[in-house]
């Protein structure tokens, strides 16, 4: 008999792990961990390929703040502790190794992207780029040519954790361009932050057990086991003794303590496919809200709703009146309430994508939302 956890089971990904920083004063400790968090996690049978800075193992690198010290001028550098390092994370070489990827195989494909991004200011259209080794950019756009050679029916998975990660969403779209048509290719992405904001995770400290960002937070529920071995308690909201991406990212919105503002594609493809007014989205009961979200949505939604003191069936209302946008000095609590309003969001676009009248565009939906509930770590 097929079961659910088979429909939602994956064979061992191939792995590309693109991490380090522009320079060695930006290729911060926490970004080596990330790296190695990934890898020694994968499943048995994966195969992994490594880009870190400059592709020198014996080179010092890596900067981090000696035990005891604040992050400042004693920090010290140090040679990359990686299981393997296969070049440099230059953009000739990202884009040779998923082109590799791309020929290589129809088993799935995972990319990680642990580094630092950076957004163009106006009047510059926003672009959010990932900063390579000496300060190359790849970006949206990059990335969308890259997911293009692929056939089309090769699941690929983006996890990227940088600053502004968001604006990678766009790959889901020909030519990264949210105003042309979703691709056909099976892609799928989760990010640490929205296109206009920061993310965590680029500290100098050393102390593993102290590291709140998205790759703690979201790979742990994946993994099961965080950075020092202890057990991540995530929860399989659905119950089918599967925890999914899709559950570790609500997961994520409950628990992440950081400025962190996850977004995955499926935000990003019904916010460019379904024409909803803000008025009349946010002017939805609470209740039907709850009706329409999945197991993990719900269980984020009344978390982040208790969190951030939202209360009635006028709640969406109240909370886009409370928390539309967020600053650099955004409290915990202002934080969830942005999550909380950003999810319910993305719950009554989905119900309305339910009566888009392209059919295959609600297919493309359909196959999206399949392919966001899987997880890499565990097939």
């Amino acid at each position: 008999m097929i079961t659910l956890l088979t429909l939602l089971s994956i064979a061992p990904p191939r792995t590309l792990i693109v991490g380090g920083g522009p320079n060695p004063s930006n290729n911060q400790i926490a970004i080596e961990s990330n790296v190695q968090y990934c890898a020694k996690n994968l499943p048995k049978g994966s195969t992994v390929r490594i880009l870190f800075a400059d592709g020198d193992k014996d080179s010092a690198t890596i900067r981090y703040t000696p035990e005891g010290e604040r992050p400042g001028p004693r920090d010290k550098y140090k040679s990359p502790e990686l299981p393997r390092i296969d070049g440099a994370a230059s953009l000739e070489n990202v884009k040779a190794e998923i082109n590799t990827l791309a020929k290589g195989g129809s088993s799935p494909v995972l990319l990680y992207f642990t580094g630092h991004g950076t957004i163009p200011r106006p009047p510059t259209p926003p672009l959010s780029f990932f900063n390579l080794w000496k300060f190359e950019q790849y970006t949206a756009i990059d990335m969308a040519a890259s997911i293009a050679a692929f056939p089309k029916d090769v699941p690929v998975i983006a996890i990227m954790v940088q600053c502004h990660a968001g604006g990678f969403a766009k790959s889901l779209f020909k030519d990264g361009d949210p105003k042309q048509a979703p691709m056909d290719n099976r892609f799928c992405g989760f990010y640490a932050s929205i296109e206009s904001r920061t993310a965590a995770g680029c500290t100098s400290m050393i102390n593993e057990a102290d590291y709140r960002d998205f790759t703690t937070y979201f790979m742990g529920a994946l993994i099961g086991t965080s950075r020092t071995g202890q057990k991540v308690a995530a929860e399989d909201y659905d119950k089918n003794g599967f925890i999914g991406m899709n559950e570790a990212f609500c997961w994520s919105l409950i628990n992440d303590e950081s400025i962190d503002t996850p977004v995955c594609t499926s935000d990003e493809f019904l916010r460019r496919v379904v024409t909803m007014p803000e008025d009349e989205v946010f002017a939805t009961p609470y209740s039907n809200v709850l009706k329409w979200a999945t197991p993990a949505q719900r269980a984020a939604l009344e978390a982040l709703s208790k969190a951030a003191d939202l209360q009635g069936e006028d709640r969406l209302t109240k909370a886009f009146a409370t928390y539309p946008r967020l600053t650099d000095r955004s409290t915990m609590k202002e934080i969830r309430g942005f999550r909380f309003v950003r999810l319910a969001k993305t719950v009554v676009l989905g119900q309305r994508m339910l009566q888009h009248p392209d059919a295959g565009l609600k297919k493309r939906y359909e196959t999206l939302l399949k392919d966001e509930s899987v997880n890499p770590f565990r097939t």
